[in-house]
């Protein structure tokens, strides 16, 4: 039943009522009827852009006063050009988490994949039609457990990365960092060598500084997950920024150089502990400003 693809009033006079016992029961039946009654409850659930249907259909009627038309045509041209501006807004509206200073969440996707957003992160995908478009836009640190199935991409600031079941964890912050957990995952870079990386358990690529590495780890699950960030041999900087992630805090940095290698770890649960645990090794003192909110550091 294809009325509602070539029937431009066919979706307002469903939404509204109107189609006959026929037109119903046929449309109920086809695949595109779940989607649209999605489409149709979310529309309600959302703020879209504000706009004056009293001055568009106006605007439409003083276009069709010149010539004429059946009540029927006007009913249908008026129905069908608001139809398609929500319609068109909410089938390619995205869904976006996002995570602040210190928090988790937990994202279970439409085909069961789950996704463990760490601190100060975001995800965004299609709202709609996901067995389709199986893509998330991510920025941040996730640990992703994906469903065995077709394709899943994430799309980062440093490259894509293609999925058929595995697990994985992404960081994509000043630096960024790809991990194999389980099964599969390809990488493709898009601003370096363009180049396509296949990772299996226990293999990593990293990027700073424009520099591609590739090594192997033994971790079971990423340390952020048990409430720790380990480093070994990371610039200062670095180590900083993520002290910034976890604790909201900033750093005066003029006075240390930060491109010294640290190792070591810091946990996610007390300030205080966490700057002796990095900052007290490398020989750097520090105090907070007057307002509390910058830490600064000297040598």
């Amino acid at each position: 039943m294809e009325n509602y693809k070539t029937d431009d009033s066919f979706l307002g006079r469903w939404i509204s009522g109107e189609l006959s016992e026929e037109e119903r029961i046929a449309f109920e039946k086809t695949k595109e009827f779940k989607q649209f009654t999605i489409i149709n409850t979310e529309a309600q659930l959302l703020e879209g852009p504000t706009i004056d249907f009293d001055a568009a259909l106006q605007k439409i009627k003083q276009q069709l006063q010149a010539k004429p038309k059946p009540r029927k045509l006007w009913y249908s041209v008026s129905v069908a050009a608001m139809i398609v501006l929500s319609i068109g807004f909410f089938l390619t509206s995205s869904k976006t988490y996002t995570t602040a200073i210190g928090e988790t969440q937990t994202i279970r996707l439409a085909d069961g994949s789950l996704i463990n957003l760490n601190t100060n992160s975001s995800l965004s995908h299609k709202r709609f039609f996901w067995d389709s478009n199986k893509e998330v836009v991510f920025n941040g640190e996730a640990y992703f457990t994906i469903t065995k199935g077709n394709g899943f991409n994430v799309q980062t600031s440093k490259g894509l990365v293609q999925v058929l079941g595995t697990q994985f964890n992404i960081k994509d912050r000043n630096a960024f960092n790809l991990k194999c957990y389980e099964g599969k995952v390809q990488f493709t870079a898009i601003n370096i060598n363009k180049k396509s990386y296949l990772l299996t358990k226990g293999m990593q690529v990293s990027i700073n500084k424009n520099k591609m590495q590739e090594n192997i780890f033994t971790a079971q699950i990423p340390d952020w997950k048990n409430g720790v960030s380990t480093f070994k041999n990371q610039p200062l900087s670095i180590v900083l920024d993520e002290l910034t992630d976890y604790y909201g805090i900033k750093f005066n940095r003029h006075n240390i150089d930060t491109n010294r290698l640290f190792s070591g770890n810091f946990t996610h649960d007390n300030l205080s502990v966490a700057l002796q645990a990095t900052l007290v090794p490398m020989g750097i003192k520090y105090h907070q400003s007057e307002n509390n909110e910058i830490i600064i550091l000297s040598e």
